[in-house]
């Protein structure tokens, strides 16, 4: 009996890891989605609030999400943004990057 709970224990618990930092990425992305959707829309104007820093507004974002916001990078002349949100949970850490706007010159669509 004591063999089991060995194996499930040494099985389960790198699976109960992997399933938290699957579950904590995609908060990350869908965080960084709307962070960088806030803060486009704050550069150019179209944000519902008045907002003098539109990185700001992105930290805000991620915070209310309970995440951290690493980075930010808004360029108001294009009206686009860059953002890196960080999920923490139990022992691992996820981060994960979006980008709002036009799309960047050379690209495809």
């Amino acid at each position: 009996m004591a063999a089991i709970a060995a194996g499930v224990l040494i099985i389960g618990t790198p699976a109960l890891v992997a399933s938290n930092a699957v579950a904590a990425g995609a908060r990350a992305a869908s965080a960084a989605d709307a962070a960088a959707l806030a803060a486009a829309d704050a550069s150019v104007g179209l944000s519902t609030v008045v907002v003098e820093d539109p990185c700001a507004l992105a930290a805000e974002v991620a915070e209310r999400n309970n995440l951290e916001l690493r980075a930010c990078e808004v360029d108001g002349s294009s009206g686009s943004a860059r953002v890196t949100t960080v999920a923490r949970t139990g022992l691992v850490s996820v981060s994960r990057s979006a980008h709002a706007g036009p799309p960047e010159a050379g690209g495809s669509a």
